[in-house]
């Protein structure tokens, strides 16, 4: 199977999810914002009274991404030292993480309308992507005998957007979600660089849709 193909069964995959009302008595976090219902996003939290549909342009910020504390600790005690993962297999993962971000969260927002900017203005939303506590279950490192690595899950992330007023820097919503990166028939899969990009690429994809399709549909809330 191409890659082509697989990221359109993935995308088949995608569900339609809309920003629900106040969850319930959830109170104001430090920056303001409050607590919204949704059913695709673990955490969603949006300014009161801000009217998000005014907003239809957007300006992306480059991605940022760290590494779980204890990800390379854990995954040396698991290997031989042929194996272990160095500071620099470290940097790799994060520095791929990163720059999957901004173009893929451009993508979801300009698929549901919004229009790509290059500089602030009336009416245009700043985001502010972010992966933290990445977890890649399998690194590809060299060891003469062994042939190939499996894995049911590539890794594990928690992923972040702030959106501001990109013309008075104004927060105006925040998305927190806990993902995991695995193929959609849930078997056993091929564990490599390659591989665990594409999947992760795979579940950023799927978080920023969701995000695009909360946002784009947001309303004036009290």
């Amino acid at each position: 199977m191409n890659r082509k193909t697989m990221f359109q069964l993935f995308a088949a995959a995608l569900a339609c999810t809309a920003l629900a009302g106040p969850a319930g008595s959830a109170p104001a976090t430090s920056d303001g914002l409050v607590a919204m219902n949704s059913r695709n996003l673990d955490e969603i939290y949006v300014r009161p009274n801000t009217n998000l549909a005014n907003y239809r342009r957007i300006v992306v910020d480059a991605g940022q991404a760290t590494l779980a504390s204890d990800w390379m600790k854990s995954m040396n005690q698991q290997r031989s030292p042929q194996r272990w993962v160095t500071p620099e297999d470290a940097q790799r993962l994060k520095d791929e993480a990163a720059s999957s971000l901004a173009p893929i969260v451009t993508e979801a927002f300009t698929a549901q309308g919004y229009e790509l900017v290059t500089a602030p203005g009336q009416g245009v939303l700043r985001l502010s992507p972010r992966v933290t506590d990445l977890y890649v279950n399998a690194p590809d490192t060299y060891d003469p005998g062994i042939q190939r690595y499996v894995v049911r899950e590539a890794g594990q992330a928690t992923l972040q957007l702030d959106v501001r007023d990109a013309a008075t820097g104004e927060l105006l919503g925040r998305v927190i979600d806990r993902s995991t990166a695995r193929e959609i028939n849930r078997n056993f899969n091929r564990a490599g660089n390659v591989q665990n990009q594409f999947w992760l690429d795979a579940m950023y994809k799927l978080w920023a849709s969701n995000v695009a399709k909360e946002f784009v549909t947001a309303q004036v809330r009290p």
